[in-house]
């Protein structure tokens, strides 16, 4: 079969199961199968394919299967993450917590990055911030593992800790701590794909989304320098209910002029 008519034909059936954007994600499959880039498979459509090779990666696509776990990476600020089944996807409304991380106009700082999962913020932080001791904790181990992995493949020296939450860090401070916690509300209609491939403990929460958010709140005091800051990625619709457990903090918006961000300052009084 050409490239050009597999293409063709495996876009028609990601068409029928709803696949956002088929002819590119046909694209794609081609050429991680291959092991060429997009632009190759593009000028190549002549080129002729084994269609069974094929076959296994699309029907895995069909199925709901992220497109991030079957290549296996997503690009998260100009950087490849690793990911699997047993991490979030990084995803770009996650850019807007690192970028106003990286607007605190300090030159070195200790930082806390809660829940890692892939350990796309942390290690973004570490390496845009050489200066900045930069630490990391997630409840599961098996993602602990893929974020030490990416850290080592990108060169970040990050402080990798299995914690849930702050439980692990008694007696440390930190300058900064972000966090994007899990915060979908368990009976929220999410995507399948979402729902059904990435790990529920990174995803549904209590409380309508919020109880990490509370958790937080009973505790972090206890970990931050007087001064310090926390940076915490929220749900579109709940800037005013997360804003409300951090007394005095800010919400800031994505691109699109939806809540994405929560950020609040540690005062220096009691």
């Amino acid at each position: 079969m050409l490239l050009n008519d597999w293409v063709t034909n495996a876009s028609n059936r990601l068409t029928a199961v709803r696949v956002a954007s088929p002819k590119l994600e046909a694209q794609v499959l081609a050429a991680h199968s291959m092991l060429v880039d997009r632009t190759w498979v593009l000028t190549h459509p002549e080129h002729v394919v084994n269609d069974l090779a094929l076959e296994g990666l699309l029907q895995r696509r069909e199925s709901g299967e992220p497109l991030a776990y079957i290549l296996g990476y997503r690009e998260f600020f100009s950087r490849r993450f690793r990911v699997d089944s047993n991490v979030l996807i990084p995803r770009q409304e996650t850019e807007v917590l690192v970028e106003t991380a990286l607007e605190l106009p300090v030159d070195r700082l200790k930082a806390l990055d809660i829940g890692t999962g892939s350990g796309c913020i942390a290690i973004t932080l570490k390496l845009e911030r050489p200066n900045w001791e930069v630490w990391a904790t997630d409840i599961s181990s098996s993602a602990l593992q893929v974020a030490r992995e990416n850290a080592e493949t990108l060169g970040a020296d990050i402080t990798f800790r299995h914690s849930n939450l702050l439980e692990q860090l008694a007696g440390e401070k930190f300058d900064l701590i972000v966090s994007n916690p899990p915060y979908i509300g368990r009976n929220e209609i999410i995507p399948r794909e979402v729902r059904e491939f990435e790990p529920d403990s990174a995803l549904f929460a209590d409380d309508n989304g919020l109880a990490i958010y509370r958790q937080l709140a009973a505790t972090i005091k206890d970990h931050l320098t007087p001064g310090g800051r926390v940076i915490l990625e929220i749900g579109q619709e709940q800037g005013l209910a997360v804003s409300a457990l951090y007394p005095g903090s800010e919400i800031i918006k994505d691109l699109s002029g939806n809540d994405r961000v929560v950020m609040w300052r540690f005062a220096d009084d009691p």
